[in-house]
């Protein structure tokens, strides 16, 4: 009788339905523990169950991957943004509920959050990229604009005002992600939605258009 000889195991193989989500979710597993520098497409590969060589049926490199998430993020970020003020008819209320959100968003997307803003994302930007960037901020700015027409905010300082509360309210998100505050005096006593509204309400008192003082009757 023929002796039987031993079969080697098959290399994997491309066998995902839908194999550019599986690497997404790979990846941001992988950002999720290692950081966003701590992976290669290969790890990514392995990660979702692939050959090494399936990334590249969808993505050529590493940064296209992290890019590819960064668009998911921003359009995920807009879609929270979006639903934090259905059905809130005050303006105040209706920012302050966006920076809430919007660091809430960072802390519980945080690979997502992480790749958005990473340098190795903004070194290779791509047009739908940048599109869904703009979406998201002219959204924030959108509703400063309509606090100048309804006369809430000082009149001309739209654009400033919308890149101060996006840039304090992102650097807020960062010091929650990172642990700075973890453990502080000051922070003590807030939870990561407080220290939003802190951010936001302190911003919009500044923001908000002054009623001149009236004019006092003068006496003879």
């Amino acid at each position: 009788m023929a002796k039987k000889t031993a079969t080697s195991a098959k290399p994997k193989t491309y066998h995902h339905g839908d194999l550019r989500r599986a690497l997404l979710n790979a990846a941001l597993t992988l950002v999720g523990e290692q950081g966003v520098q701590g992976f290669t497409l290969r790890e990514a590969a392995r990660a979702a169950d692939v050959s090494h060589n399936a990334p590249y049926r969808h993505f050529a490199t590493r940064a296209q991957l992290l890019v590819a998430l960064a668009v998911e993020g921003q359009q995920l970020l807009l879609q929270t943004l979006q639903s934090s003020i259905d059905g809130c008819a005050s303006r105040r209320e209706r920012l302050s509920k966006l920076g809430v959100a919007y660091l809430q968003f960072g802390c519980e997307h945080a690979a997502h959050f992480r790749v958005m803003y990473c340098n190795e994302v903004a070194a290779n930007a791509t047009e739908e990229l940048t599109t869904a960037q703009s979406a998201t901020f002219n959204f924030f700015e959108q509703e400063i604009q309509q606090g100048e027409v309804e006369g809430l905010f000082r009149a001309g300082q739209t654009g400033d005002y919308a890149l101060v509360g996006w840039s304090a309210i992102h650097g807020a998100t960062m010091l929650v992600l990172d642990g700075i505050l973890q453990g502080t005096a000051v922070f003590a006593n807030y939870e990561p939605a407080d220290l939003a509204r802190l951010v936001i309400e302190s911003l919009l008192d500044g923001m908000i258009k002054q009623k001149a003082p009236a004019k006092s009757k003068r006496k003879d």
